[in-house]
């Protein structure tokens, strides 16, 4: 299972993309992968603002509040 990420400015224009192989797991997993690792290499880059679209709101809300759900195997992302 892959994740892809698409960066846009705030003006819409591309920015940047990755993709990450998440192995097996739920989609739930790949949905926080996704973030995680979008989250991580917008730090990278220096970008301080990152507004985070998923078609889950389950994944959103887990990382948004720092909920037990994230599986242990993206914890470490998580720091």
């Amino acid at each position: 299972m892959y994740a892809g990420v698409i960066f846009r400015n705030s003006r819409g224009f591309f920015s940047g993309a990755l993709c990450t192989r998440t192995g097996r797991g739920f989609s739930l997993e790949a949905e926080l992968a996704a973030i995680l690792h979008s989250i991580i290499y917008a730090h990278a880059q220096g970008w301080r603002f990152l507004w985070v679209e998923s078609d889950s709101s389950l994944a959103v809300d887990t990382v948004q509040k720092k909920t037990p759900l994230i599986p242990l195997r993206l914890r470490g992302l998580w720091g």
